[in-house]
């Protein structure tokens, strides 16, 4: 019986350079950012999305990072409704890591069912895309590569709402590296190559972890300059943005989705040609002064120059106020 779930393997199938079988590609798709385990935000952007891809034989969302894998009771319900809702629309969805997830749970998984393609299965139609899982639509080769630093390391506990796992380890990074060239990267992280400013961070924020978060921006970038995509598409910022870097391969367009709660976290994109499919200006419109930060504050280094997002399933009533304005 096939698997309704493995998108139909082409004519095309079969390992092809070192990648996955490649899939019967979808023409268009819905990207989104960051949704940290928020079932009503995930239930909302769900049930648009019949309307959204109207006339998709087979409708697929791709999700950039803190998902929202999580440990509690909370999570596991909230894996239940978003798994059930994406039978209901008839779509799935493909996540990759971010720095809040329940990493060991993400293991567990792994060890247990996966599509012929490589793709560890969640729930029916909820897939995580590990480190460095690659894929083919429409001739361009597409790699997964989750993985980010907590800003607010030290207020969270190990092991409740923390894992060591949240980083791409020296293994990971090379293996990656070693996969070749990639058209496109589906990171959490940003690479440390595009320029961001903020604020100051707060207080509590340990300068370890704004170093640590210097360092990993800047393997991610390694990564980068190693497989030279000429399209990277990232969370983690809570921004929506979208420009071109020159990082010496080339130009590359890099974009950037807004955290959920805000209607500039997800976007439908036609993979066929790589185009966006988004009213003019879409990208340019930034809030500026006090901005709602969704229980999740700016990052930032002390240089001023970070790319993080901190901050997970916290009451709503602790949601910080901050100031900052992009570079």
């Amino acid at each position: 019986m096939p698997n309704r779930y493995n998108f139909g393997m082409s004519a095309e199938s079969g390992p092809v350079d070192g990648l996955a079988p490649r899939l019967a590609a979808p023409r268009r798709i819905l990207v989104a950012g960051d949704w940290h385990g928020n079932e009503d935000w995930a239930v909302s952007v769900l049930r648009g999305v019949p309307g959204m891809l109207a006339g998709e034989p087979r409708r697929l969302i791709l999700q950039l990072g803190d998902f929202g894998v999580w440990p509690d009771r909370a999570g596991q319900h909230y894996l239940a409704r978003v798994a059930a809702l994406l039978a209901e629309v008839d779509a799935e969805l493909w996540f990759i890591d971010g720095n809040h997830e329940d990493f060991p749970q993400l293991a567990r998984l792994a060890r247990g069912d996966r599509t012929p393609d490589g793709r560890v299965v969640v729930r029916p139609g909820l897939f995580h895309l590990p480190r460095g899982y690659r894929w083919t639509w429409h001739g361009l080769r597409w790699l997964g590569c989750g993985g980010a630093v907590s800003l607010d390391r030290a207020q969270r506990t190990e092991g409740v709402d923390w894992w060591p796992a949240e980083e791409i380890t020296d293994a990971q990074e090379a293996a990656v590296i070693a996969g070749g060239h990639a058209d496109v990267l589906v990171s959490h992280d940003c690479p440390s190559g595009v320029a961001h400013t903020f604020g100051r961070p707060p207080p509590e924020w340990d300068p370890a972890d704004l170093a640590r978060n210097d360092a990993h921006r800047r393997r991610l970038q390694r990564i980068v300059d190693a497989v030279q995509p000429s399209r990277i598409m990232h969370g983690h910022l809570h921004r929506a943005y979208q420009r071109s870097c020159d990082f010496g391969y080339g130009p590359v367009q890099v974009t950037g989705l807004d955290a959920d709660n805000r209607l500039r976290n997800f976007a439908v994109l036609d993979v066929a040609d790589m185009r966006w499919e988004l009213r003019e200006g879409w990208f340019g419109r930034f809030r500026r002064g006090l901005a709602m930060l969704c229980n999740r504050r700016p990052p930032t280094t002390n240089s001023g120059h970070l790319v993080a997002g901190s901050g997970v399933r916290k009451p709503p009533q602790d949601t910080p106020r901050h100031t900052w304005q992009i570079a």
